[in-house]
């Protein structure tokens, strides 16, 4: 079942490079299952409050979060009406993206590699996927 995203999401998408864009735009139509769009860019006062918060181990403007356009986006699966927090909501969804993200051709990837926040071995966060420069790019 294909699903699409809500004006809120997308709004929020919106906001990020354009490999995310067309990674989670992708990633939602052939998804298994629904997800939302938590945040993309985040703006100094969003940011220092998600440090605040402990929700963020860096503050302004630290966060890949913090780019224009955000290099970072938060999406998390969305169950029964609502944002689900279970780790065991989050791992088909990451491995649906990461299989998205390799059937993406080249020229869309090219330069850049996909973290998940989930693969962290300290201060794991299941929603959190960022654009990192690739090696030797």
């Amino acid at each position: 079942m294909g699903y699409r995203w809500s004006a809120r999401s997308a709004a929020r998408l919106s906001t990020c490079h354009h490999v995310l864009v067309a990674l989670f735009d992708q990633a939602i139509e052939t998804s298994p299952a629904d997800m939302t769009v938590l945040c993309g860019h985040r703006g100094e006062e969003e940011q220092n409050a998600a440090f605040n918060s402990g929700a963020s181990k860096l503050q302004w403007p630290k966060s890949k979060h913090n780019r224009s356009p955000s290099l970072a986006v938060d999406v998390a699966p969305w169950v029964c009406g609502a944002v689900s927090w279970d780790w065991p909501d989050y791992y088909p969804l990451a491995d649906h993206i990461k299989a998205t993200w390799a059937s993406l051709p080249p020229e869309v990837t090219a330069g850049w590699r996909l973290q998940w926040g989930g693969d962290w071995r300290s201060f794991r966060d299941g929603p959190h996927w960022e654009l990192v420069p690739a090696r030797g790019a």
